[in-house]
This record gives C-alpha cells, sequence and structure tokens, in this order.
C-alpha cells in the first residue's frame, strides 16, 4: 500500500495540500479566535489616531521614511527589553495598519520612545543623530524633511508611551 502511494502523484498532491492547508489554519486563522489577539488593549486605544492627527501623519513619515527597517516597536520578553518598559502583547497592535513592529533592530526600539525623550530632543536627533547619539550612530539625518513632517513624525514618536496603570 505504502509503495502505491509514493508512486501516485494525486495522492501525494492530496496530502500536501491538506497538510499546507493544516499550517495555514493553524498560524493565520485559529489566532483570531484568541481574545489576547482581537481585544485593543488600553495602549491600543491611545494608538488609534483620527486619520488628520499630526500622529497619524507622523506614522505615514515614519513609514514613507524607511524608519521601520531599523527601529522595532515591540517589546520583547527577554532581559534585553527590561528596561524598556512593559512587554508587547498582540493587543498592542489591534488598530496600526500596516503593523511596524518588525522583527530586527539596528538601531534602538521606539515602542514606548515617547516616554523616555522630550519633544527637543526629538527634533535634535531627527536634524542630527551623530550629535546627539554619538558618532558612532549610522540614522540618516532628517533634516531634507519639511517642518511639518518633522513636527508630526515627532508628535508620533511622542505618542508611543504605554498606557498609564489603572488605579
Amino acid at each position: 500500500m505504502a509503495n502505491e502511494a509514493e508512486k501516485n502523484p494525486t495522492i501525494l498532491l492530496i496530502g500536501a495540500g491538506l497538510l499546507v492547508l493544516m499550517g495555514v489554519l493553524g498560524t493565520v486563522i485559529l489566532p483570531y479566535f484568541d481574545e489576547s489577539v482581537v481585544t485593543p488593549t488600553a495602549t491600543a486605544k491611545l494608538k488609534n489616531y483620527p486619520t488628520d492627527s499630526a500622529e497619524a501623519r507622523g506614522r505615514h513619515v515614519y513609514i514613507r521614511e524607511g524608519c521601520i527597517w531599523c527601529h522595532s516597536q515591540q517589546v520583547r520578553p527577554v532581559l534585553a527589553d527590561s528596561k524598556l518598559g512593559p512587554v508587547s502583547v498582540a493587543g498592542d497592535y489591534y488598530y496600526d495598519k500596516p503593523i511596524v513592529m518588525m522583527t530586527q533592530r539596528t538601531g534602538p526600539d521606539l515602542t514606548w520612545v515617547g516616554s523616555r525623550y522630550s519633544a527637543d530632543w526629538q527634533h535634535q536627533h531627527l536634524l542630527n543623530p551623530q550629535k546627539i547619539a554619538g558618532p558612532a550612530s549610522i540614522m540618516p539625518k532628517y533634516d531634507y524633511l519639511s517642518e511639518q513632517d518633522r513636527n508630526d513624525l515627532v508628535a508620533y514618536l511622542l505618542s508611543l508611551k504605554p498606557a498609564p496603570a489603572k488605579k
């Protein structure tokens, strides 16, 4: 019987198709039945920006300028991230379209950067990262951005902070 199955491409294709279907079901569809994935957190509600807000426009600049390729927005449950703030959960990204968490970092994580630095610091850093972060910084200068784009980008960065703890 096993010998017949090995020689019959129809059986092999059906088996391979079923395996792919099971993989898709397990990784794409089943997570939508998990409450932590389909329920926005308080932090997600803070990041549900009106489409005409400075934060929403700044998020667009963040994506357009490629900041997502060097900076993650995901605090992982590892020792290296323990000083960044609360660990990210799926519900934190409920309103993010597209999700900009990424998986690799060249620069620091920006998940809670809004609670770490002032607006003035953010502006100075965008204009001359090497002056602020040191000469080893590989971040390019964003001095070519319009003042509006820079202000919007800073508004977005300042909005990246955890929701206040409930009392």
